[in-house]
């Protein structure tokens, strides 16, 4: 009987044991887990951070305009000059393919983009004018040429744009363009050809661009945009003399702007 209840004691006291053990267990912290992270679950923060270097491709479309003011001397007879100012002076539209490299920095700063950019451009800009003028009772006919191109455009800009959410930028741009413009303006007497005013130029042009465009960041290091540029290459002039008294100067006076519409795709380092 005694063997019997010491052995009930044993079992109730094993029993109590595990129940305090078991309760204790019940009784722990719970295990923290790390807070989901704030931004995609896909790419994660990296994706919406803008603070980085990048280099891209541009491709697009560039529209020129050429201004041509011809101003005669005074050695011109003055119907003459007057014949050559309003006939010589017209503007020349040109259009063509444009594309090139670039490469820039972003600093972002809550929902502010700010940065620079640098960019190298092939403009596909090339046309002329030809223009036939008849005799009146004091002119002699005249046969008018112009052209110019302009074959590519450097900018160095800085931008700055607003997040309207955490992958998509908007921003305007500007700074200083660069730019290769020649030009060819003549004009001939068609009744002695010997006699004409002639002159080519070539001159890189230091102007201005401002613009705007959008840009969205659909993975961790890449981003496309679509952007506009218009540049303004301002004034520069040539002069052309008379072949035979080397006294008829005209001053051929040439503005070039450009638009520029483009889409592009950049790698974020």
């Amino acid at each position: 009987m005694r063997r019997t209840a010491l052995a009930i004691l044993a079992i109730v006291t094993s029993l109590a044991v595990v129940r305090t053990a078991s309760s204790a267990d019940l009784s722990l912290p719970p295990i923290s887990r790390a807070a989901p992270p704030a931004y995609g679950p896909v790419y994660g923060a990296r994706l919406y951070d803008w603070t980085a270097c990048y280099v891209g491709l541009n491709a697009g479309g560039v529209w020129g305009r050429m201004q041509n003011n011809w101003s005669p001397n005074g050695d011109f007879d003055s119907d003459v000059g007057s014949s050559l100012q309003t006939n010589g002076s017209t503007t020349i539209n040109a259009s063509g393919f444009t594309g090139g490299g670039e490469v820039g920095c972003n600093w972002q700063v809550a929902q502010v983009v700010a940065g620079v950019e640098a960019d190298f451009q092939y403009t596909g800009l090339d046309e002329s004018r030809d223009l036939f003028v008849p005799a009146t009772l004091l002119v002699a006919p005249l046969r008018f040429h112009e052209e110019f191109s302009s074959k590519w455009l450097a900018t160095f800009r800085g931008r700055l744009g607003w997040l309207i959410n955490p992958f998509v930028l908007l921003y305007a741009t500007g700074g200083l363009a660069v730019a290769n413009v020649e030009t060819t303006d003549s004009v001939i007497n068609q009744l002695n050809t010997a006699e004409f005013n002639t002159v080519s130029g070539s001159d890189t042009r230091a102007g201005w661009t401002v613009g705007a465009g959008a840009e969205w960041k659909f993975a961790a290091h890449w981003s496309v945009k679509a952007e506009y540029l218009y540049v303004n290459l301002g004034q520069f002039s040539t002069t052309s003399t008379d072949s035979l008294d080397q006294l008829g100067t005209i001053d051929h006076n040439h503005h070039l702007t450009e638009n520029i519409v483009r889409g592009g795709i950049n790698f974020h380092f």
